[in-house]
């Protein structure tokens, strides 16, 4: 028997050692969140801690308020997303990081909700668009046009005691009371433009076109020249297409495929077909309550049975109706126009990457707030990886963001009242981290192209 050959039950020898490593809990003042340090840089940088303590005074409390909404923005950010994630900070070493002296507890954190939401919340949709001003100020001032893409989303509640969860549309638990947010962004540069908190039972156009009217002078107070608006077919309706007539905004809007739509259409026409004439795509035109109906067909052709007559039967595979305003553009044109604005799907997405909507209290203006608080976490997270990172980072999302750059490893030291961060020489975001904090310091840069 050759001796060290009974390896039953344990690692191979070329591993290394065999022994189980030991779990103490003397290793010192280290923290998984070294990366955060760029988080409150950006947030000094924007002075959004003193905007938020100037127009919030009258909030009672013995927290000020721009800690409350720094201490839950940053658990988004870290991986949270419940009250009882707030303990973390204490523990794992962000409170040192972001120089608060305490972290507040759970129950008090869920009782600033109740209490404050009626006016922290206007003030959250305004520090919003406060940060999207100061991007395309960056940037050289607003863009010449801006798509605004509106959508909505369904968060599934279970508990009992949750204010507003009501039984609605709901995709993924039919039946299964939640909550029906609204949200906005820019389809050209991905900021969010705020989010408005409903009701399970809330159907998906509902209050959007007074919020649309409130954009829409936003973006034309700041500058922006063409505006347009992107709606899928749970906004159709007579009364919302008069209302973005009225604003004077170009629009597409998804038809739904109703039967009675057919009477409108145009004659269909053959666009392109593919291979041996087995597939084509044909468009019509038409007009519905005044403005252009284009509608787009995908068919195949279906081969016959065996010994039956080759009928030519069809099946149709993609068909999509758009409701437009704008005159020089085609079915086919109007088509993809709409489905580029699909990436507002991926922007939502992102937010319940950063736990929007996980937190929910027995409430209506307390559930609202955590809503604003998750679109100031994207906002900050947004400017962070456009403003500062570019390139590649553009495209990463907040979980990737979180795992490459945010919870980087790091010891906590203090001398002469100051806190200091130190990172293994071998540590992948050691490079990136200090580049970012030479950004920030230097003054925030305009967006860096894709």
């Amino acid at each position: 028997m050759v001796r060290g050959s009974d390896y039953t039950g344990r690692r191979p020898h070329v591993q290394g050692s065999r022994a189980a490593p030991r779990v103490r809990g003397d290793g010192g003042r280290i923290t998984d969140a070294g990366g955060l340090v760029v988080v409150r840089r950006l947030w000094d940088a924007l002075g959004l801690g003193r905007w938020i303590d100037d127009r919030a005074r009258e909030v009672p409390g013995r927290y000020r308020p721009s800690l409350m909404v720094e201490s839950w923005v940053v658990p988004l950010l870290y991986g949270g997303g419940a009250m009882d994630d707030l303990p973390l900070l204490e523990r794992r070493g962000v409170r040192r990081i972001f120089g608060w002296a305490r972290v507040p507890h759970p129950a008090t954190f869920g009782r600033w909700l109740r209490c404050s939401a009626a006016v922290m919340s206007p003030l959250l949709d305004d520090l919003l668009w406060r940060m999207v001003r100061r991007r395309w100020e960056l940037a050289g001032g607003a863009p010449r046009s801006a798509t605004i893409v509106m959508d909505s989303t369904v968060v599934v509640r279970y508990g009992l005691k949750r204010a507003g969860a009501e039984r609605g549309y709901n995709p993924k638990k039919p039946g299964r009371p939640s909550h029906h947010p609204l949200l906005a962004y820019v389809l050209e540069t991905g900021d969010c433009l705020g989010v408005r908190w409903r009701p399970g039972n809330a159907h998906t156009a509902r209050g959007a076109e007074a919020w649309l009217a409130g954009l829409v002078a936003r973006l034309r107070g700041a500058g922006v020249r063409r505006i347009a608006v992107r709606l899928d077919k749970g906004f159709f309706s007579r009364s919302i297409v008069a209302r973005m007539e009225a604003l004077g905004v170009s629009y597409l809007l998804k038809v739904p495929r109703h039967a009675w739509l057919g009477g409108f259409r145009g004659a269909w026409e053959t666009a392109a077909r593919d291979g041996a004439g087995d597939r084509e795509l044909r468009t019509a035109s038409g007009e519905l309550w005044g403005t252009r109906l284009l509608s787009v067909e995908r068919r195949r052709r279906i081969g016959p049975v065996e010994g039956e007559l080759d009928l030519a039967a069809w099946e149709t595979t993609m068909s999509a109706d758009v409701l437009t305003d704008i005159e020089d553009i085609g079915p086919v044109e109007a088509w993809r126009a709409y489905n580029a604005g699909a990436v507002v799907e991926r922007r939502i997405g992102e937010l319940g990457q950063l736990s929007a909507g996980r937190t929910a209290v027995d409430d209506l203006g307390g559930n609202a707030l955590p809503w604003g608080l998750a679109a100031l976490a994207y906002q900050l997270l947004h400017v962070l990886r456009a403003n500062c990172l570019g390139g590649r980072w553009r495209a990463v999302q907040p979980r990737g963001i979180r795992l490459r750059l945010l919870r980087a490893p790091a010891r906590i030291t203090s001398h002469a009242r100051r806190t200091s961060l130190g990172f293994a020489r071998a540590e992948p975001a050691l490079g990136l981290l200090r580049r970012v904090l030479r950004t920030i310091e230097g003054g925030l840069p305009p967006p860096v192209p894709a």
